[in-house]
């Protein structure tokens, strides 16, 4: 009976420590639909249904990434530290069965053990995958065209940890400064890039766009 009742101090502490990590991210899922709320009060009037159906999916999309994330963690008896790599794998595969991209999609990844971030680093990552990738199935091929897509995660000499992701698409217009000139994806992609403190490279050209984060040491 000692050993339950000392036990018991350790699991309120994970509890406690679970119900604050959910409470961020959905903070963090608020932030993201006002933000798009914002956009399309800027916008037209009136949207088409394959619009609205395009805004519901994203959506439904980051709810998906979180719980599921969530899920995964329940499972693990420390959760405080995880690897990016096998997180980002899981995600891509639930994104794609969730929004039945099978045929508009191909992902490959290349996800080295050892990029080691904190739980909240990798749920963040997560998203601004999520926001890279409906990007590009917006974007990378105008024709519509199937987009094919590299993940990519390695771990640096500093303890930080690269996470890199690229399409086979057209790449950005020419002049364009996706700081200043993009619409709501990259601007949520660098919105979440500066809340994960992390640097952010943009690489452009007729081959495709790469993002790639560094990832502070967690």
């Amino acid at each position: 009976m000692a050993a339950l009742e000392h036990d018991k101090p350790a699991d309120a502490d994970r509890v406690a420590e679970s119900n604050h990590r959910i409470a961020n991210h959905l903070s963090l899922l608020a932030g993201l639909v006002q933000m798009q709320s914002a956009h399309v009060a800027r916008g037209p009037e009136t949207l088409t249904r394959t619009h609205v159906r395009g805004l519901l999916q994203e959506t439904t999309g980051k709810i998906a990434s979180i719980g599921n994330f969530h899920r995964r963690l329940a499972h693990r008896t420390d959760s405080e530290n995880v690897d990016l790599g096998m997180h980002v794998i899981e995600f891509a595969k639930e994104l794609s069965a969730l929004l039945a991209l099978e045929g508009r999609l191909s992902i490959s990844a290349r996800l080295e053990t050892g990029c080691i971030v904190t739980a909240e680093q990798a749920q963040t990552a997560m998203l601004i995958v999520d926001e890279i990738v409906m990007n590009a199935l917006k974007h990378a091929h105008p024709t519509g065209l199937p987009t094919f897509f590299s993940l990519s995660c390695w771990a640096n000499a500093d303890g930080s940890v690269s996470l890199e992701a690229a399409d086979d698409g057209v790449g950005l217009p020419e002049g364009f400064d996706w700081k200043k000139d993009g619409g709501l994806g990259l601007k949520l992609i660098h919105s979440l890039s500066e809340k994960l403190d992390a640097g952010l490279e943009v690489h452009s050209d007729s081959l495709g766009l790469t993002f790639r984060l560094r990832i502070p040491p967690a």
